[in-house]
């Protein structure tokens, strides 16, 4: 299928300057309505002038129908139909590679159950493009049914706990300011993140990723902005169930390798302590709540965690692109 390019301005490029372009990049697995609303949404972004904005939809093995629903319904779309569902980061980072090799200097990596509002990216790009360290920039996530209240998405850490403290419902400022993790929910990321630092840790198959690649980041110098005026609908955990048993199997799989991988000494023997004490404690929930499934769950994906520790850390790394390279200039087709 030929990439079509999709780009809306705001006003007339000058042609002495650099197109920049932006790849939308929306994981999907047996979501084929929300698929199509969150694309429909995203094609209807403003673009500002000077950019050029291709949507992307990386399908894990659907059999639904999601990607002949596309093809159908929305034939700009570039479509990457993975055989199989390999997960959040491994679709993300498959998506992410073809963005590359369509010469993106921006890749935004949206959820299926969400509703960007028009102005999004156009706020989202003022931002990232204020200076050349900004990696990451991350709009304010509110619930879909509830557009008025903030869903948390971004803030700062406890530095003994890594837990996060969420600043995105009361921001300190209505102009984009920096933070110290961002979940990717809606997330754009500089190329140049990415060559610096490797994509998404594969170990993390659905949640923790995100949280893994900030703190990578911000290790190596990127700064992460929140950008209090950009705003996206969310349906929250649309793809596993809120509170579903999948979901807690999946968090507990990720925590294990995460808080180990970024802890030390003192504070790795305490983050140990404080996990295994809340593991107790939703255990016994489970218990006292008549809900085996989720204490089974609990359990089978810490033991599942554990391997992943073993197996070590799976960060691909990506080509550097150098801009002005034919992969910047022109536009490629797929198939």
């Amino acid at each position: 299928m030929t990439v079509a390019m999709r780009r809306k301005t705001s006003g007339a490029a000058d042609g002495l300057h650099e197109v920049r372009r932006v790849v939308s990049i929306v994981p999907n697995w047996n979501r084929r309505e929300l698929a199509l609303d969150a694309l429909r949404s995203l094609a209807a972004l403003d673009v500002p002038a000077g950019y050029a904005h291709r949507l992307m939809l990386v399908d894990n093995g659907s059999d639904d129908g999601s990607v002949e629903a596309v093809r159908q319904a929305l034939p700009d779309v570039s479509i990457l139909a993975l055989p199989e569902n390999v997960g959040f980061a491994r679709g993300a980072n498959a998506g992410i590679l073809s963005a590359v090799e369509l010469g993106a200097r921006w890749t935004m990596l949206v959820n299926n159950d969400t509703l960007a509002q028009p102005g999004m990216l156009t706020r989202l790009l003022t931002a990232a493009e204020s200076r050349p360290d900004v990696g990451i920039v991350v709009p304010t996530v509110v619930y879909h049914d509830r557009p008025d209240v903030v869903w948390p998405s971004a803030g700062m850490r406890r530095p003994w706990t890594l837990a996060a403290v969420d600043t995105t419902a009361h921001p300190p400022t209505t102009s984009p300011y920096e933070v110290e993790w961002a979940v990717g929910c809606c997330m754009l990321v500089r190329r140049e993140l990415w060559e610096a630092i490797g994509l998404f840790d594969t170990r993390f198959r659905v949640y923790y990723e995100d949280h893994d690649l900030c703190l990578r980041a911000r290790a190596e110098g990127w700064r992460i902005l929140h950008v209090p005026e950009a705003r996206i609908r969310h349906r929250v955990a649309a793809s596993t169930g809120p509170g579903s048993p999948e979901q807690a199997y999946l968090l507990a799989r990720s925590s294990i390798p995460y808080f180990w991988t970024h802890s030390r000494g003192a504070q790795r023997v305490f983050i140990v302590f404080y996990r295994a004490l809340s593991l107790f404690r939703r255990l016994l929930e489970a218990a006292l709540g008549g809900r085996p499934a989720f204490g089974r769950a609990h359990l089978a994906g810490i033991r599942d965690g554990l391997r992943d520790l073993r197996a070590g850390a799976d960060v691909p790394s990506i080509p550097v692109v150098v801009v002005g390279s034919p992969a910047e200039g022109g536009a490629r087709s797929t198939s």
